[in-house]
């Protein structure tokens, strides 16, 4: 399991940098299928990019190592291509990865925005400021209101959207970039800037904001999730897109996701018993992704 992985390095100095908000759950194998991304992916990268050798059964039973320990090995990149292959080119029996030193000093901030539109322009900000944090998330006011439910650290109720933005490093350089992000953020609407004082309180706003998915039964029984990533410049107008949609066709939607780098995670909310529903739902989606594509986005 992904977090076992990272919860047995983390005392040695290091941990495992790709973190899918389900790495309570999810496998090693299982993100070498999916090429799993995560929060943190915005500036590590995704699991392509700390995976050095897997050794993989193909279809006909033949057992071949693809990429290696000691240099990259010449001619095609047979590990990238098995990389998020989905389990349609064979199946992975041992996997070598590359561990990441845990940083010296980490920043967690949480920004608070009357509206998503505000989050989504600082996102676009921070990152045309020549800044790249570690990871840079966004909550919407429903989802946020369930997650606070469930890990009670302090998330605002009230807020139309939240970012949660986490710098690391050095002490110094990590302390310039935290306060670079608060001025972006005061300067596009933020209401409220808090640091997480300990990393007790770090680590409680991260199990919130990987549990949304799961805090959504709060409101209904039933989600539809779609995964898309558009242009950061076109965030926000997508997003307001997205609840268009939804209002359009009379379905409840909260939003949760990887704003650094454009990747949204819409959550369509229903009751499966409700007759028709599911066709309404459909529809929705497939305009959600219709939108995406059409602001110069793709499928992620």
């Amino acid at each position: 399991v992904n977090l076992d992985l990272t919860k047995h390095l983390t005392p040695l100095g290091y941990h495992f940098a790709p973190d899918p908000s389900s790495q309570q759950v999810c496998t090693i194998g299982g993100n070498v299928g999916n090429n799993s991304g995560g929060p943190h992916c915005l500036a590590y990268g995704v699991t392509n990019a700390h995976i050095l050798a897997i050794e993989v059964v193909l279809a006909d039973g033949e057992i071949v190592t693809l990429g290696g320990l000691d240099a990259e090995p010449s001619g095609y990149d047979l590990r990238g291509v098995f990389i998020g292959g989905e389990g349609m080119l064979g199946i992975t029996t041992k996997v070598a990865v590359r561990i990441t030193p845990n940083p010296s000093s980490v920043r967690t901030l949480l920004l608070s925005f009357d509206t998503p539109r505000d989050a989504a322009a600082t996102v676009s900000a921070v990152i045309a400021a020549g800044i790249v944090p570690a990871a840079m998330e966004v909550m919407d006011q429903g989802i946020t209101i369930a997650v606070e439910n469930y890990v009670n650290v302090g998330y605002p109720r009230d807020a139309g959207a939240v970012l949660l933005a986490e710098v690391d490093g050095l002490p110094d350089g990590v302390d310039i970039d935290a306060q670079r992000i608060s001025d972006i953020g005061r300067e596009h609407g933020a209401t409220d800037v808090r640091q997480a004082a300990s990393d007790e309180e770090r680590m409680l706003l991260w199990k919130g904001r990987k549990t949304a998915f799961g805090a959504v039964a709060q409101i209904a029984p039933n989600y539809y999730l779609h995964d898309t990533v558009v242009p950061r410049s076109k965030l926000a107008d997508t997003l307001e897109e997205v609840y268009r949609i939804a209002d359009e066709h009379d379905l409840a939607v909260v939003n949760v996701f990887h704003a650094g780098d454009g990747n949204l995670h819409p959550l369509l909310l229903f009751n499966g018993q409700e007759p028709g529903i599911y066709d309404r739902v459909h529809a929705t989606g497939a305009k959600i992704v219709e939108a995406s594509l059409a602001a110069g986005g793709v499928l992620s």
